[in-house]
């Protein structure tokens, strides 16, 4: 069945059906801090539609401090046997969506419980830190659909072309949408640079979906991560 854009799909059928969606948010230059607004911001515009929306900080629980989130339990906390689940996820209570932080366990330990619970709700967006180890390998080949932003200040954009090749060699439809960060002024010639890069090394180059400061730039990351996410499943 086709799905109407922005409709929530519990208004379609009788019983509700998550749509699944793992996304997982990359920094490949500069500070993992830039993400913070964005995922916040697309996590309240995917709950506007009726859509349910977990944020998952794997970052040392910066990012749910960030928001102004306090949380006692984490999903650490789950896998020791010393919590439910429901205990280590927060609503949020403006936003409408539900919140919560991995803990001390590594990124690693912690794919195969995110991976589970991304079959509970529309969205999943986690936020590892900022690198690329082989749990950020791990995580992008998992995910639905991967953002990655990388800093406009000189070579940066370098970094984002390494963590992709490296995703790529294990996983070769690995297509993040891409996200400059830092001065504006640079953006469309380091995304140039980026995609000529990736065109000349690895094949066919990443969408680029903005700066991370541009208006309503959640709307239109949500709008082609649907796209993608369905032009997949077509694929399939």
């Amino acid at each position: 069945m086709t799905r109407l854009k922005h409709t929530p799909i519990r208004a379609q059928k009788d019983r509700y059906e998550p749509a699944c969606r793992l996304v997982s948010l990359y920094t490949a230059s500069g500070e993992a801090e830039a993400t913070f607004d964005l995922v916040v911001k697309l996590g309240r515009e995917a709950a506007s539609y009726g859509e349910t929306v977990l944020v998952l900080d794997a970052i040392g629980g910066k990012l749910l401090q960030s928001a102004g989130i306090v949380y006692a339990r984490t999903l650490d906390d789950v896998a020791r046997g010393e919590a439910q689940a429901r205990d280590a996820l927060y609503v949020t209570s403006n936003e409408h969506f539900t919140a919560g932080a991995v803990g001390s366990q590594s990124l690693e330990d912690a794919l195969g419980l995110l991976a589970a619970l991304s079959l509970s709700y529309d969205w999943v967006f986690v936020v590892p830190e900022a690198g690329c180890t082989p749990a950020h390998v791990r995580l992008g080949a998992a995910s639905d659909v991967s953002i990655m932003t990388y800093d406009t200040q000189g070579d940066s954009f370098m970094r984002a072309f390494w963590m992709v090749d490296a995703v790529r060699r294990r996983d070769a439809g690995f297509d993040p949408v891409i996200l400059s960060t830092g001065d504006r002024c640079d953006a469309v010639e380091t995304a140039l640079m980026l995609s000529d890069t990736v065109r000349e090394h690895l094949g066919a180059p990443m969408p680029y979906g903005g700066h991370i400061d541009d208006m309503h730039i959640e709307m239109r990351l949500l709008e082609q991560m649907r796209d993608h996410v369905e032009r997949q499943a077509v694929v399939a």
